[in-house]
């Protein structure tokens, strides 16, 4: 799962708005909103602004919309071990069956990992063993420690026993009284040390039940990854978890490295479409409990539920950090289509159809809550009114006024006086974004990038060369060749010197006790022969690390700073694109492998001066897309992505038939988010030089969108951060204030209104 919609203006691609009427919410002292307390001087209004509202019955609550995306369910296809990629066989748009091999990966350097993971194993249970005979030793020691003192208190008692009948035989009653008191100091004594001791020993058997919890861990991750290790060197495929289409592969490079858990390959189920409320995790969902939750369909309401996640799938999510979004099932019935906006509507209902007036015609005084209702052409009655539940706009009215009156608003907008009626209809919004800069897809193709900043001294091919595996591509000078590799051999000699003088220390700790008969001592000349061979394993196992990094940083290290990069598989040189002498940054391409032909096209968002790119934008796997060269426009479909840094944020969260699983994403090579495109027709070669990609940016089906001066602004006096919005309905012979639910990013040849009006209503039109 990558990044997906996000709209002008505003970088939140959800946006959640609250709406008012069923519509909008705000209480005050159960009534309408507070106008002034006192009366206006209605009497002489002017005419072409006397503005009136039917009282209808509709419905007091609340109306929160969030808009998401549908996506496909897309699934991880990810090595269990740390690998190196040799070659992937699928490429975005391919169609894939379960068990289909995906791609393949370098088996001698599983071999290599695998002996690692052996040593780092075998380093593990030496250590643990030690350390549990060295707990079991002191544990030992304190209990011998402790039946001493148990008989040294018992020989304190008995010598006090013995005083005091001596002293009571002798009549010598101060006496008796010292030893009494000599005897219980020395006792409470005696018995702190046991008390000590008692507890030194639970602190060591406890921490030897940690250590044994730990060390089983431990052992048990090892071996699960030198079985996923085994099955790798045996076979070195990756095969399809699932069934379905193929709309991510990385890009490889110069070492074509994947994590454990990396995704090499994303197979998307397009059968099994979601909506996806983009920046709503289910950590800062709100809406769980709304009752009333539903889409529209051609006007109509269609009931919507949330994807349940299981217990295991948001333990792995909070393990990662990474907790999912919200996901809105496909409703029964419905037809959704990848990429497509959808609305989600969460209804809150506090009175459900009441008699009801707008806040603007209600006014207050003296505690009385009144309206004006229209009596005549001219003339209007001050009526006393008794209101109960209210939202942001309109108010119940339980007793004073009837259906079909029409009482009297304010408003601080011109009425219309000339205009023409506008009947709305559903229709489709779209908002195009475009990518600039495309070239015919190279699958499989290796690209090699310097690690480091420096000077390219030498190239040792040419475009077009084959070369085999081991051949010199060419040399960087990177002035820090010598330093990085005396850096290494200093670590094994400080290793080697650290060693030596712990067993030094040790030795001569054993040749002091060696002499010694007390049970202590020889406890003691125990546990520090067994940290000795703690000592010489942690020390074995940290050379071979050191001297394995030493290694490999020194192929291709002449020790000068110039390093020397080698090819790590047969193929023909594609691309050069720097030049002997050229200065380079760490990342930077040095050169490229040509790969395998691909009827694709990668498509690249870049910043253009003169046209508006949405770089955070790509398109979505099935969306239609055009090219536009010279006088021809060429049709074709995204078929996947191929993404940039900002594209592969997130990973891939599902559970199947073997449990549930989380993958997680890295770039993929490309500087700019990108994505794949297969043409409608064969791909020209002059294709390449055309002027744009265009795409959807915004796509939504069956809306209502209004021209944007149908759509009027309304400012509360006192919050003046709150917009209201609203349109002039008709209603009969005349107009009324409307108010409407709109998001200012959904903005193109015209506004979208998510809430407010309905298809058939007619509005006034300037």
């Amino acid at each position: 799962m990558r990044k997906k919609k996000s709209y002008a203006g505003n970088a939140q691609s959800v946006i959640p708005v609250v709406l008012t009427g069923l519509f909008f919410v705000m209480l005050i002292g159960g009534c309408g909103s507070k106008k002034t307390e006192t009366i206006p001087d209605l009497e002489e209004p002017a005419a072409s602004n006397a503005s009136y509202q039917q009282v209808t019955y509709g419905n007091i609550g609340t109306t929160n919309v969030l808009l998401g995306t549908a996506v496909p369910k897309e699934y991880g296809q990810a090595y269990e071990a740390n690998v190196t990629v040799t070659k992937i066989l699928v490429e975005p748009g391919d169609t894939v069956e379960k068990g289909d091999v995906l791609a393949y990966a370098d088996v001698d350097e599983a071999s290599a990992s695998r002996e690692a993971k052996q040593q780092e194993l075998s380093h593990e249970n030496t250590v643990y063993e030690l350390n549990q005979k060295i707990n079991q030793l002191q544990q030992d020691k304190l209990a011998n420690q402790q039946k001493q003192q148990d008989t040294a208190e018992n020989n304190i008692q008995d010598a006090a026993e013995n005083n005091i009948q001596d002293a009571a035989e002798n009549n010598i009653q101060e006496e008796d009284d010292m030893q009494e008191s000599a005897t219980e100091n020395n006792t409470q004594e005696t018995e702190a040390e046991v008390e000590d001791i008692t507890s030194q020993i639970a602190v060591l058997q406890e921490n030897s039940r940690y250590d044994t919890k730990l060390h089983e861990y431990r052992v048990q991750k090892l071996n699960e990854e030198i079985a996923a290790l085994d099955a790798l060197i045996a076979d070195g495929t990756l095969k399809a978890n699932h069934s379905g289409e193929v709309v991510y592969t990385k890009s490889l490079t110069v070492n074509r490295k994947a994590g454990a858990g990396e995704n090499v390959a994303i197979v998307a189920d397009t059968e099994d479409l979601e909506i996806k409320l983009k920046d709503v995790t289910v950590q800062n969902y709100k809406y769980k409990d709304v009752l009333e939750k539903y889409m529209l369909q051609s006007g109509e309401r269609v009931p919507v539920t949330e994807r349940e996640y299981s217990t295991d799938e948001l333990v792995l999510a909070k393990i990662n950090n990474n907790y999912p979004n919200v996901l809105i099932e496909k409703p029964e019935g419905v037809e959704l289509k990848a990429g497509e906006l959808y609305p989600i509507y969460f209804e809150e209902k506090r009175a459900e159809h009441v008699l009801l007036v707008g806040n603007d015609s209600l006014y207050q005084e003296d505690g009385e809550t009144y309206v004006y209702v229209k009596a005549g052409d001219d003339t209007r009655e001050k009526r006393k009114v008794t209101a109960g539940a209210a939202d942001d706009h309109n108010t119940q009215i339980t007793d004073g006024l009837a259906e079909g009156e029409a009482v009297y608003y304010e408003t601080t907008e011109r009425m219309p006086s000339d205009y023409t009626e506008y009947m709305v209809e559903r229709s489709d919004f779209q908002v195009e974004n475009h990518g600039l800069k495309y070239g015919r897809a190279d699958k499989n193709a290796r690209v090699y990038l310097t690690e480091k900043e420096g000077v390219l001294v030498e190239i040792a091919v040419e475009k077009d060369a084959e070369v085999k595996k081991g051949d010199l591509l060419y040399i960087i000078d990177t002035g820090e060749g010598k330093a990085a590799i005396t850096e290494a051999a200093n670590a094994i000699e400080t290793e080697n010197t650290t060693y030596q003088k712990q067993q030094a220390d040790y030795d001569t700790q054993l040749i002091e006790l060696q002499n010694a008969t007390d049970s202590v001592s020889d406890y003691d000349r125990q546990i520090i022969t067994l940290q000795k061979e703690i000592a010489e394993a942690d020390h074995s196992y940290t050379l071979q690390q050191l001297q394995a990094a030493y290694d490999t940083l020194s192929r291709g290290n002449d020790g000068t700073g110039k390093l020397s990069v080698y090819a790590d598989e047969d193929g023909q040189v594609s691309k050069i694109t720097v030049w002997e002498g050229d200065t380079v940054e760490a990342g930077d391409e040095i050169l490229k492998m040509k790969g395998e032909a691909s009827d694709l096209l990668l498509v690249q968002m870049v910043s253009s001066k003169s046209v508006t790119v949405y770089t955070d934008d790509i398109a979505e796997a099935g969306e239609p897309v055009s090219i536009t060269s010279g006088d021809t426009t060429y049709t074709g479909t995204c078929v996947g992505f191929a993404a940039g840094s900002n594209n592969l944020d997130e990973g891939c969260l599902y559970i199947d038939e073997n449990g549930a699983h989380y993958t997680f994403q890295t770039t993929s090579g490309y500087d700019t988010p990108a994505f794949y495109v297969r043409m409608n027709d064969e791909i020209v070669d002059d294709m390449g030089n055309g002027e744009s990609v265009d795409f959807p940016y915004i796509s939504m089906e069956d809306v209502i969108v209004l021209p944007a001066g149908m759509i009027y602004e309304e400012k509360d006096a006192m919050h003046p951060d709150k917009v209201s919005y609203f349109v002039w309905k008709m209603e009969g012979d005349h107009l009324v204030k409307q108010y409407v639910l709109l998001d200012d990013t959904l903005t193109g040849n015209g506004k979208v209104v998510l809430f407010g009006i309905e298809s058939g209503d007619v509005l006034a039109r300037e």
